[in-house]
């Protein structure tokens, strides 16, 4: 879950740029380039913390976990956050103290505290705790405008396996369409076919 997925990725690129007015001395990594032009990110290098082998008696339930999540999303320094009630993980992906950029910003202690606040007590070692960099641009920002697959589930009644084949059938029979040969002309096959109604018998 994020709240701002829709909301803060549609419009960076009306409030964030292009920019027009760029200052020397102002630092390269806050921008990105695209097509010729500059954008401003709100964010560079941030953290996703993962805080795993939760005590699921301290998570509740699945309304508590989604309550837990939604206050954590309620931090402007939180960007996503996910409670995973049944694998017992939180992820957080949030701009951290010393992050380089003039949003707000919070500690990973603050977020640690205020679960603890909340009933949910992680534990920070090296064994239930990953903290790692998280390229906002890259990893968020790309990802949602230049999504690198498409998923996309074959109809109800076929397999994987017999969609794909399917696919590749009708990609050669448009392709055979569009550039038809001097016989699909000569026998009409270039034309699309045209369902004719049966014979019917009058009374």
């Amino acid at each position: 879950m994020d709240r701002r997925d829709n909301q803060q990725v549609e419009t960076t690129k009306q409030v964030f740029g292009p920019q027009t007015d760029v200052k020397e001395g102002e630092k390269d990594s806050n921008f990105v380039e695209e097509n010729g032009k500059k954008f401003r990110m709100p964010y560079k290098m941030i953290k996703k913390v993962t805080f795993s082998n939760l005590d699921q008696k301290e998570l509740i339930d699945i309304p508590h976990c989604a309550r837990l999540q939604y206050r954590l999303l309620l931090f402007d320094a939180v960007i996503k956050a996910k409670v995973d009630y049944h694998k017992k993980f939180i992820r957080i992906i949030y701009n951290h103290a010393e992050a380089d950029n003039n949003r707000e910003k919070m500690g990973r202690k603050q977020l640690v505290d205020f679960m603890a606040g909340e009933g949910v007590h992680v534990k920070t070692d090296d064994m239930n705790m990953v903290e790692e960099d998280y390229d906002y641009y890259k990893e968020l920002y790309a990802y949602a405008y230049f999504s690198p697959s498409i998923r996309e589930a074959p109809p109800y009644g076929w397999t994987r396996e017999q969609w794909k084949q399917e696919k590749v059938r009708q990609e050669k029979a448009k392709y055979r369409m569009e550039h038809p040969t001097f016989f699909d002309k000569l026998f009409g096959k270039n034309k699309p076919k045209v369902k004719k109604d049966g014979l019917k018998l009058h009374p």
